[in-house]
This record gives C-alpha cells, sequence and structure tokens, in this order.
C-alpha cells in the first residue's frame, strides 16, 4: 500500500478516536446570523456544486461559480476543493436533516432509523458519486484528516441523536464508532456501484447495518475504522487512477 495513504490511516484511526471522544452529546438547531461576507461565500458555494460534473472539486469550480455570479473569480481563492466539499457536506447534512423531521415517525427503533437515515444521507452524494473519488483522495490527504473526520463525527452524532439514541458513555462513542465505519464504507462501495438505482449499494448497507446489530461494542472500534477507511478508500482511488499502488 502507498506509504502516505497507509501514515494517513494511522491519523484517522487516531483523529476519529480524539474526535469522537470531544464531539458534544448534544444537539442544538441554533444557527449563528450569517453575515453578508458568509451569505456571498454560500451562495457561490452552492452555484459552484453545479460545476462540479464538468470541472470537479476544484479551485476552477469556485472561481466559475463566482463569475457566473457577478463576483471576482477570486474572491473565495482557494489552493485546492475543499471549501467546497466541506460546504456540500454541511449542506448535505442539512438536507438529511429536513427530510428526516417529516418520515423518522414512520421507523419504530433507533436502528431502523439509522438505516433510513444513511440511505438519505447518501442520496445527497448521488449526483456527485462519479466525482467522489476525487473529493475522497483530498480528505484523504494529512492536512485535511481533520475536517474529514469532523464532519464524519458531526453525521454520525447528529444521526444516532435523531435516532432517538440513549446510550451509555462507553456505548456512546462505539456506537458512532460503528456507525462511521458503516457509512463510509456503504459510500466508497456506491462510488463503484452500476446496479440499477444503486440497489446493491443498499443491500451493501442493509448487512452493515446489520454487522452493527452483532458486534460488540468494544473501544478497539474506531483503529478498525481507520484501517478499514484507509483500505477501502485505496482501492477505490487507485482503481480511478488518484494513485498509484
Amino acid at each position: 500500500m502507498n506509504s502516505a495513504l497507509r501514515q494517513c490511516g494511522h491519523q484517522q484511526a487516531l483523529a476519529i478516536s480524539r474526535i469522537l471522544n470531544t464531539t458534544s452529546r448534544r444537539y442544538t438547531t441554533n444557527t449563528p446570523r450569517q453575515t453578508d461576507g458568509q451569505k456571498v461565500r454560500i451562495s457561490i458555494l452552492d452555484h459552484a456544486l453545479t460545476k462540479v460534473d464538468q470541472l470537479g472539486w476544484t479551485p476552477a469550480a469556485i472561481e466559475q461559480a463566482a463569475t457566473d455570479l457577478g463576483y471576482s473569480p477570486m474572491a473565495l481563492a482557494s489552493r485546492d476543493g475543499m471549501p467546497l466539499i466541506d460546504h456540500f457536506m454541511d449542506r448535505a447534512l442539512d438536507e438529511t436533516c429536513i427530510e428526516a423531521d417529516d418520515q423518522l415517525h414512520e421507523f419504530d427503533t433507533p436502528i431502523d432509523r439509522i438505516r433510513f437515515l444513511c440511505r438519505v444521507r447518501l442520496r445527497q452524494t448521488r449526483p456527485y458519486i462519479r466525482q467522489w473519488p476525487e473529493a475522497a483522495a483530498l480528505l484523504a490527504q494529512p492536512g485535511n484528516v481533520r475536517v474529514a473526520m469532523g464532519q464524519l463525527s458531526t453525521l454520525v452524532s447528529r444521526m444516532w441523536y435523531l435516532a432517538g439514541d440513549q446510550s451509555t458513555q462507553i456505548d456512546w462513542h462505539a456506537k458512532r464508532s460503528m456507525l462511521a465505519a458503516a457509512y463510509v464504507a456503504s459510500e466508497l462501495y456506491m462510488c463503484e456501484d452500476t446496479s440499477t438505482d444503486f440497489s446493491a449499494t443498499w443491500k451493501f448497507l442493509d448487512r452493515r447495518i446489520e454487522d452493527m446489530q452483532g458486534a460488540e461494542h468494544t473501544a478497539t472500534m474506531a483503529q478498525t475504522f481507520g484501517n478499514q477507511f484507509s483500505r477501502n478508500l485505496f482501492n477505490i482511488l487507485a482503481s480511478r487512477g488518484y494513485i498509484s499502488q
């Protein structure tokens, strides 16, 4: 395995352990009021998402969006596409929560709600799934690992909160680590899925959820997640030519 990616995997395992241990267990809907500058930034990044299909997760997509909206192409100058990826993940979580508010009451158990929430969140990635390995490659870079793990920690914590989780202190961390592993594995599987309407991905997700139900809650789940994420990510990126084997 590529030594840089192997090192990245070790960093991911350590990062997720630290982040899951410091993430707040409380979910709040309080959103700070946006400044004019923040509104401009969001409008540019929203528009840049429409450029991903042609320009990828790149500064070029952001620059073209800014130009389209009448701003300087350097209005959101960036060395890579991370601001766009970070924005997409924020937006996707918001959309997942909105949809969940309307439909979660239809599911009786927390694990059924988790399965539903994973499906909803994965559907947010569907329009960009063929470009997602490019985003994953950026997220896997050592300098971006903390952003990636922070986003993932927020996602799984929010999912368990919405599912009505009432875990003890030990179970709380273990269950979030297991959900992180299940979600990331399903997202990477989706990148290569050619089945109709991603039916194979939904079956793969169901198996991962079943694995979660049968898994023993242990403190080693964070390390297991880091290894699994690194291995699966390497295989996907290598098959797309983003890294050499």
